[in-house]
């Protein structure tokens, strides 16, 4: 941001001036890494915080043809953001993912959770998906996790026993089974009513995030006025109590404020415990931040 000052009063002393610096960009870095982000989806909030839909898939009774309905729509965009997906057409498009390997087995319903791409990154990370599907109470459930088969995909196990899959550069879950609590492990009852049935899903992201580090530069002259409010005589007063405008009285500095050219306030940092404020040396301070 542009330098500039704030006039404090010092009790009967001159006026101070307070200054915001530049930071200076040699003291600027940016880095790119690959991390792994952890989410926890439910099926309260996986749409209107996570963009992610859950889907119906059924099987055409036509063989080798297609069937539009109204009754093939998914049909409340509440609990599935992808709305006007046919739910036999659905199906059939799982048929030709499911076709390229054949340790694959689609059974004629299933229940998909769909995550977005910058939901997921690169990919799901493999082996980081746990799946807890509630049957009328939150004691009544059963308990899935995520065995990697290879780099493409994994199977949805509980008990060793095989209730879906998961594809991690698609970022889809299908959970398909003869079972009916198994194929509706993501639609509640079958039609997206978890009054007495729900889910939650925890798995981790595959994503490139830029770490910014920037060194703070405090010469040994500057910020040696403490700017907190509650040494002000009043909320309205720019006039700061006597006891804080002696020449022995140091700051501590617990916060750093970082600014854009309009004066708004882009983020802040908090120091793991108040540093005194040096007269007699300079410091730097290095704040990172990491932008998703």
């Amino acid at each position: 941001m542009k330098e500039q000052k704030i006039l404090l009063k010092g009790g009967t002393s001159d006026s101070v001036d307070i200054t915001f610096k530049n930071i200076n960009q040699l003291f600027s870095q940016e880095r790119k890494f690959i991390t792994h982000k952890k989410y926890e989806v439910t099926n309260s909030n996986h749409y209107e915080s996570f963009g992610i839909s859950t889907l119906r898939a059924i099987r055409p009774h036509i063989s080798g043809g297609f069937e539009f309905a109204s009754t093939d729509l998914t049909q409340s965009s509440t609990y599935n953001g992808l709305s006007g997906v046919y739910q036999k057409t659905l199906w059939r498009s799982l048929k030709i993912l499911f076709a390229f390997d054949s340790r694959l087995s689609l059974h004629p319903t299933a229940s998909v959770l769909s995550i977005p791409v910058y939901r997921y990154g690169f990919e799901i990370k493999p082996t980081s998906v746990n799946i807890t599907n509630y049957s009328g109470s939150e004691t009544n459930y059963r308990y899935y996790t995520d065995q990697k088969v290879d780099n493409e995909w994994g199977t949805i196990v509980s008990s060793s026993a095989t209730y879906g899959y998961i594809f991690y550069k698609q970022g889809l879950i299908v959970m398909t089974n003869t079972g009916s609590n198994n194929q509706h492990t993501f639609l509640g009852d079958g039609n997206w009513n978890y009054t007495d049935t729900g889910f939650t899903v925890n798995y981790k992201a595959t994503k490139a995030v830029e770490e910014v580090s920037l060194l703070c530069h405090i010469g040994k002259d500057e910020f040696n006025v403490m700017t907190n409010p509650s040494v002000l005589e009043s909320t309205s007063s720019f006039v700061r109590q006597g006891f804080v405008t002696g020449s022995t009285f140091t700051p501590y500095i617990t916060t750093i404020g970082l600014y854009n050219d309009d004066d708004e306030m882009m983020a802040v940092a908090k120091l793991g415990s108040p540093l005194k404020k040096s007269t007699i040396t300079d410091l730097f301070i290095n704040v990172k931040f990491d932008i998703d």
